[in-house]
Protein backbone atom coordinates (compact mmCIF):
# COMPACT_ATOMS: atom_id res chain seq x y z
CA UNK A 1 0.00 0.00 0.00
CA UNK A 2 1.23 3.48 -0.87
CA UNK A 3 -0.11 6.62 0.81
CA UNK A 4 0.53 10.18 -0.36
CA UNK A 5 1.93 12.55 2.26
CA UNK A 6 2.03 16.35 2.18
CA UNK A 7 4.13 18.18 4.76
CA UNK A 8 2.82 21.73 5.02
CA UNK A 9 3.99 24.54 7.29
CA UNK A 10 0.85 26.16 8.68
CA UNK A 11 0.77 29.86 9.60
CA UNK A 12 4.09 30.31 7.81
CA UNK A 13 5.23 33.46 6.03
CA UNK A 14 8.68 32.13 5.09
CA UNK A 15 10.55 28.86 4.79
CA UNK A 16 11.20 27.12 8.13
CA UNK A 17 8.56 29.14 10.00
CA UNK A 18 5.08 28.18 11.16
CA UNK A 19 4.06 24.74 12.37
CA UNK A 20 4.71 21.70 10.17
CA UNK A 21 1.97 19.09 9.84
CA UNK A 22 1.91 15.90 7.81
CA UNK A 23 -1.37 15.47 5.94
CA UNK A 24 -2.33 12.08 4.51
CA UNK A 25 -5.34 11.91 2.15
CA UNK A 26 -7.23 8.62 2.19
CA UNK A 27 -10.09 7.04 0.28
CA UNK A 28 -10.95 4.74 3.20
CA UNK A 29 -10.18 5.04 6.94
CA UNK A 30 -7.13 3.30 8.37
CA UNK A 31 -6.90 1.35 11.60
CA UNK A 32 -6.24 3.68 14.54
CA UNK A 33 -3.12 1.77 15.61
CA UNK A 34 -1.68 2.13 12.11
CA UNK A 35 -2.40 5.87 12.06
CA UNK A 36 -0.69 6.21 15.44
CA UNK A 37 2.36 4.31 14.17
CA UNK A 38 2.56 6.56 11.09
CA UNK A 39 2.33 9.67 13.28
CA UNK A 40 5.14 8.37 15.49
CA UNK A 41 7.26 7.66 12.41
CA UNK A 42 6.59 11.17 11.05
CA UNK A 43 7.68 12.60 14.43
CA UNK A 44 5.91 15.91 13.86
CA UNK A 45 3.68 17.53 16.45
CA UNK A 46 0.66 16.49 14.38
CA UNK A 47 -0.29 14.18 11.54
CA UNK A 48 -3.72 14.72 10.02
CA UNK A 49 -5.56 11.93 8.20
CA UNK A 50 -8.27 13.20 5.85
CA UNK A 51 -10.78 10.74 4.38
CA UNK A 52 -12.64 11.61 1.19
CA UNK A 53 -16.43 11.54 0.86
CA UNK A 54 -18.64 11.62 -2.22
CA UNK A 55 -18.20 15.42 -2.24
CA UNK A 56 -14.78 17.02 -2.85
CA UNK A 57 -15.55 19.83 -0.36
CA UNK A 58 -16.34 17.48 2.57
CA UNK A 59 -13.84 15.23 4.34
CA UNK A 60 -13.41 13.40 7.64
CA UNK A 61 -10.38 14.40 9.73
CA UNK A 62 -8.51 12.83 12.66
CA UNK A 63 -5.44 14.16 14.48
CA UNK A 64 -2.49 12.23 15.92
CA UNK A 65 0.57 13.46 17.82
CA UNK A 66 3.52 11.03 18.02
CA UNK A 67 2.00 9.57 21.19
CA UNK A 68 -1.78 9.99 21.11
CA UNK A 69 -4.92 10.93 19.17
CA UNK A 70 -6.29 14.37 20.06
CA UNK A 71 -9.77 15.79 19.39
CA UNK A 72 -8.65 19.10 17.86
CA UNK A 73 -5.54 20.52 16.25
CA UNK A 74 -5.76 23.95 14.68
CA UNK A 75 -2.61 23.93 12.60
CA UNK A 76 -3.32 20.45 11.21
CA UNK A 77 -6.85 21.60 10.31
CA UNK A 78 -5.31 24.60 8.55
CA UNK A 79 -2.78 22.38 6.74
CA UNK A 80 -5.50 19.88 5.77
CA UNK A 81 -7.43 22.72 4.18
CA UNK A 82 -4.35 23.88 2.30
CA UNK A 83 -3.77 20.32 1.10
CA UNK A 84 -7.28 20.07 -0.34
CA UNK A 85 -7.59 23.62 -1.72
CA UNK A 86 -4.06 23.91 -3.11
CA UNK A 87 -3.25 20.36 -4.20
CA UNK A 88 -6.27 18.04 -4.39
CA UNK A 89 -9.13 20.33 -5.52
CA UNK A 90 -7.72 23.69 -6.54
CA UNK A 91 -11.09 24.60 -8.09
CA UNK A 92 -12.59 24.94 -4.60
CA UNK A 93 -12.50 28.00 -2.35
CA UNK A 94 -13.74 26.33 0.85
CA UNK A 95 -13.62 22.88 2.42
CA UNK A 96 -15.19 21.39 5.54
CA UNK A 97 -13.95 18.60 7.79
CA UNK A 98 -15.97 16.39 10.10
CA UNK A 99 -13.77 16.00 13.18
CA UNK A 100 -14.08 14.81 16.80
CA UNK A 101 -14.56 18.52 17.64
CA UNK A 102 -17.38 19.05 15.14
CA UNK A 103 -17.30 20.64 11.70
CA UNK A 104 -14.15 22.64 10.95
CA UNK A 105 -13.71 24.75 7.80
CA UNK A 106 -10.85 26.25 5.83
CA UNK A 107 -11.24 28.81 3.05
CA UNK A 108 -9.06 30.86 0.74
CA UNK A 109 -8.18 34.46 1.50
CA UNK A 110 -6.24 35.51 -1.58
CA UNK A 111 -2.91 33.72 -1.32
CA UNK A 112 -3.56 32.96 2.34
CA UNK A 113 -6.03 30.73 4.17
CA UNK A 114 -8.44 31.00 7.10
CA UNK A 115 -9.47 28.16 9.41
CA UNK A 116 -12.64 28.33 11.51
CA UNK A 117 -12.52 26.50 14.85
CA UNK A 118 -14.92 26.33 17.79
CA UNK A 119 -14.03 28.84 20.49
CA UNK A 120 -13.20 27.10 23.75
CA UNK A 121 -15.42 28.07 26.65
CA UNK A 122 -13.87 30.36 29.24
CA UNK A 123 -13.01 28.88 32.59
CA UNK A 124 -11.32 29.67 35.89
CA UNK A 125 -7.93 28.20 36.63
CA UNK A 126 -5.43 29.23 39.29
CA UNK A 127 -1.80 28.14 38.91
CA UNK A 128 -0.16 26.40 41.83
CA UNK A 129 2.59 28.09 43.81
CA UNK A 130 4.98 25.43 42.51
CA UNK A 131 4.16 26.44 38.91
CA UNK A 132 4.64 30.13 39.72
CA UNK A 133 8.00 29.35 41.34
CA UNK A 134 9.13 27.45 38.24
CA UNK A 135 8.11 30.25 35.85
CA UNK A 136 9.94 32.83 37.94
CA UNK A 137 8.07 35.83 36.47
CA UNK A 138 5.06 37.70 37.89
CA UNK A 139 1.73 36.34 36.62
CA UNK A 140 -0.96 39.00 36.19
CA UNK A 141 -3.89 36.87 35.01
CA UNK A 142 -4.65 33.18 34.69
CA UNK A 143 -7.51 31.21 33.23
CA UNK A 144 -8.54 28.68 30.63
CA UNK A 145 -10.45 25.46 30.29
CA UNK A 146 -8.97 23.08 27.73
CA UNK A 147 -5.72 25.08 27.71
CA UNK A 148 -4.61 26.69 30.99
CA UNK A 149 -2.94 30.05 30.41
CA UNK A 150 -1.06 32.70 32.30
CA UNK A 151 -0.57 36.31 31.24
CA UNK A 152 2.66 38.12 32.16
CA UNK A 153 3.60 41.77 31.96
CA UNK A 154 5.25 42.14 28.57
CA UNK A 155 6.27 40.32 25.42
CA UNK A 156 9.96 40.26 26.33
CA UNK A 157 9.18 37.92 29.24
CA UNK A 158 7.42 35.52 26.89
CA UNK A 159 10.25 35.61 24.35
CA UNK A 160 12.93 35.12 27.01
CA UNK A 161 11.24 32.15 28.68
CA UNK A 162 13.48 29.08 28.37
CA UNK A 163 11.86 26.03 26.86
CA UNK A 164 13.02 23.91 29.80
CA UNK A 165 11.24 26.29 32.16
CA UNK A 166 8.04 26.24 30.13
CA UNK A 167 8.01 22.45 29.93
CA UNK A 168 8.64 22.10 33.66
CA UNK A 169 5.79 24.53 34.40
CA UNK A 170 3.40 22.80 31.99
CA UNK A 171 4.03 19.46 33.69
CA UNK A 172 2.57 20.97 36.87
CA UNK A 173 -0.85 21.48 35.22
CA UNK A 174 -3.36 18.63 35.18
CA UNK A 175 -3.43 18.25 31.37
CA UNK A 176 0.30 18.92 30.99
CA UNK A 177 -0.39 21.97 28.82
CA UNK A 178 0.35 25.65 29.39
CA UNK A 179 0.12 28.91 27.44
CA UNK A 180 2.22 31.89 28.48
CA UNK A 181 1.03 35.15 26.92
CA UNK A 182 1.55 38.91 27.11
CA UNK A 183 0.44 42.10 25.37
CA UNK A 184 2.16 42.45 22.01
CA UNK A 185 5.06 44.60 20.95
CA UNK A 186 5.42 46.50 17.69
CA UNK A 187 2.31 45.94 15.54
CA UNK A 188 1.25 42.82 17.47
CA UNK A 189 -1.80 42.71 19.72
CA UNK A 190 -0.50 39.79 21.76
CA UNK A 191 2.34 37.29 21.92
CA UNK A 192 2.28 33.77 23.32
CA UNK A 193 4.10 30.46 23.61
CA UNK A 194 2.62 26.99 24.19
CA UNK A 195 4.13 24.02 26.03
CA UNK A 196 2.35 20.66 25.74
CA UNK A 197 4.47 17.83 27.20
CA UNK A 198 1.21 16.11 28.20
CA UNK A 199 0.76 15.00 24.56
CA UNK A 200 4.43 14.45 23.81
CA UNK A 201 5.35 17.94 22.53
CA UNK A 202 7.70 20.12 24.54
CA UNK A 203 6.96 23.40 22.75
CA UNK A 204 4.51 23.66 19.88
CA UNK A 205 5.52 26.16 17.16
CA UNK A 206 2.02 27.53 16.38
CA UNK A 207 -1.05 26.14 18.15
CA UNK A 208 -4.45 26.76 16.60
CA UNK A 209 -6.32 25.06 19.46
CA UNK A 210 -4.59 27.39 21.92
CA UNK A 211 -5.63 30.44 19.87
CA UNK A 212 -9.19 29.06 20.00
CA UNK A 213 -8.85 29.21 23.78
CA UNK A 214 -7.23 32.59 24.35
CA UNK A 215 -8.60 34.78 21.52
CA UNK A 216 -11.77 35.54 23.51
CA UNK A 217 -9.68 36.77 26.45
CA UNK A 218 -7.68 39.19 24.29
CA UNK A 219 -10.77 40.31 22.39
CA UNK A 220 -12.43 41.32 25.66
CA UNK A 221 -9.28 42.89 27.10
CA UNK A 222 -8.38 44.88 24.00
CA UNK A 223 -11.92 45.62 22.81
CA UNK A 224 -11.15 44.20 19.37
CA UNK A 225 -12.65 41.34 17.38
CA UNK A 226 -9.73 40.94 14.99
CA UNK A 227 -6.14 40.86 16.21
CA UNK A 228 -2.62 40.24 14.96
CA UNK A 229 -0.65 37.81 17.10
CA UNK A 230 2.62 35.93 17.15
CA UNK A 231 3.40 32.57 18.66
CA UNK A 232 7.01 33.29 19.57
CA UNK A 233 8.47 29.80 19.34
CA UNK A 234 11.84 29.16 17.72
CA UNK A 235 10.09 28.77 14.34
CA UNK A 236 7.51 31.49 15.10
CA UNK A 237 4.21 32.08 13.35
CA UNK A 238 2.02 35.09 12.61
CA UNK A 239 -1.73 34.59 13.00
CA UNK A 240 -4.68 36.88 12.36
CA UNK A 241 -7.12 35.82 15.09
CA UNK A 242 -10.76 36.91 14.90
CA UNK A 243 -13.54 36.15 17.38
CA UNK A 244 -16.85 35.54 15.61
CA UNK A 245 -19.45 34.53 18.17
CA UNK A 246 -18.74 30.94 19.17
CA UNK A 247 -16.06 30.53 16.49
CA UNK A 248 -12.47 31.70 16.15
CA UNK A 249 -11.12 32.38 12.67
CA UNK A 250 -7.36 31.97 12.25
CA UNK A 251 -5.69 33.32 9.13
CA UNK A 252 -2.14 33.02 7.85
CA UNK A 253 0.23 31.84 5.17
CA UNK A 254 1.21 28.31 4.25
CA UNK A 255 4.44 26.86 2.93
CA UNK A 256 4.69 23.55 1.06
CA UNK A 257 7.79 21.82 2.38
CA UNK A 258 7.61 18.26 1.11
CA UNK A 259 5.52 15.75 -0.80
CA UNK A 260 6.19 12.03 -0.70
CA UNK A 261 4.79 8.54 -0.34
CA UNK A 262 4.52 6.19 2.58
CA UNK A 263 5.12 2.58 1.54
CA UNK A 264 3.35 0.03 3.73
CA UNK A 265 3.64 -3.75 3.47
Amino acid sequence: MKLDLYQIDAFADAMFTGNPAAIIPLNEPLDADLMQSIALENNLSETGFIVASDRPDQWDLRFFTPTTEVPLCGHATFASGVCVLRHLHSELDKVSFNSPSGVLTVERDGERFVASLPASAAGDWIPSQALLDVLGVPVLVSGGSKFPFVVVEDASMVRALKIETGVAAAKLTEPGELMVAAPGDGDLDFVMRVFVPGVGIDEDPVTGAAFAQITAYWSKRLGKQKMRAEQASKRSGLVIAELCGDRVRLGGGANDFMRGQIVLP
